[in-house]
């Protein structure tokens, strides 16, 4: 076994009465988040195959990497999102994440700077006034918030070109930002049961109650909670160990018994496949698929409207909901990040509102001389 065609970064190590291949590529692949040590036990066909594969991955990256080693003033926008897109900082990114960058960055390809497309615009050539006009223009075109986003992933990425030495200073960090103003709206106890009296109502329409019902009870975002899936659950101690897509932080999450027993009801019937919310359609393997974003919004809204809510509500608000009725319950703000995720207590500062309750509750609490 010893003398066998083994390609680079294979071996194979022998133990007594056994052995197994270990793929071990180099140190500053592996941090790049390139490719990772991998053991095929005694599979050789297989190690072999694989490792051929991995082998051609990593020399077209390092092709890549080569190319992009010589970024300089003249270089074009789209090498340096090319290099920021090989970089570890992208790499270590979750998929959803990865996504929104790239969607972001997409959104100005096309926007003409000195007479071309900013991304084919040398690095050199950029001036603040020109990025001003196409953050101005992008505004007029797809609005506020869509803008605000572009522009912060453009900064990012020029600064990840300061760091490593392309360009000298980021023209993204002259524009005139416009702040979005935070939405305050809450929901009601009284409108999150109506929503679900309707949606229970309607068997195809309870996945879309028990989504509503966990965001608003463990204050998460919706994007996360239709993708939960049961081994994410513990059916018996009631306790959801959750990695958050926007920032990856780890929450582990108590549920109330009233959420349990639902969820218990829901495996009963949904235990069989993956999701624990799932929506009604199903992939080639005959398992259900989760809700896209769009779906959720229209079933969502077509009960808003059955259910009577009002009009200004909106489902991105639970998770707000939540937040603000712990925060004027008085839960300690600790006790909150390690609910919601938040990594800093000014991260909090949206969800807080000058109500009544707010300030009887510090009245309360401060007491009297």
């Amino acid at each position: 076994m010893s003398e066998v065609y083994l390609p680079r970064y294979l071996t194979q190590v022998v133990a007594k009465d056994s052995h197994t291949y270990r793929y071990n590529p180099p140190m500053d692949v592996i941090k790049a988040g390139v490719l990772e040590r991998y053991s095929f036990g005694a599979n050789y066909a297989a190690a072999v195959a694989q490792a051929n594969i991995w082998n051609a991955e990593m020399d077209e990256w390092r092709k890549e990497i080569k190319h992009l080693n010589n970024l300089c003033t003249r270089s074009r926008v789209h090498d340096l999102i090319k290099a920021y897109t090989l970089s570890i900082s992208f790499n270590k990114l979750s998929a959803k994440a990865k996504l929104d960058y790239t969607y972001s960055l997409n959104n100005w390809s096309s926007y003409k700077m000195a007479g071309v497309s900013l991304f084919q615009a040398r690095l050199g050539d950029i001036a603040a006034p020109m990025c001003q006009r196409v953050y101005d223009q992008h505004i007029l075109d797809k609005g506020l918030s869509n803008a605000n986003h572009s522009l912060a992933v453009y900064k990012l990425v020029f600064n990840f070109a300061i760091r490593s030495g392309f360009i000298q200073f980021n023209p993204f960090e002259k524009i005139k930002k416009i702040n979005v103003k935070h939405r305050r709206t809450t929901w009601e106890k009284e409108h999150i049961k109506a929503f679900l009296d309707v949606s229970f109502s309607v068997f195809n329409k309870r996945s879309v109650g028990i989504i509503v019902y966990m965001a608003y009870e463990w204050a998460q975002r919706l994007g996360d909670m239709r993708m939960l899936t049961w081994d994410m659950y513990n059916l018996d101690t009631g306790v959801l160990s959750l990695e958050q897509s926007k920032r990856r932080a780890r929450v582990q999450i108590p549920t109330s018994p009233e959420l349990q027993t639902m969820l218990k009801q829901q495996h009963a019937e949904y235990g069989w496949q993956k999701y624990i919310a799932p929506s009604s359609k199903s992939d080639r393997k005959g398992g259900l698929v989760p809700y896209s974003l769009i779906n959720l919004g229209r079933v969502g809204g077509a009960i808003m409207k059955e259910a009577k809510l009002p009009e200004e509500l909106m489902l991105m608000d639970l998770r707000r909901t939540a937040i603000t009725e712990l925060i004027e319950a008085g839960v300690p703000i600790s006790n909150i990040m390690s609910l919601s995720g938040h990594a800093t207590p000014m991260s909090l500062t949206p969800y807080m509102k000058n109500t009544l309750k707010s300030s009887t509750l510090a009245q309360t609490m401060r007491g009297t001389i």
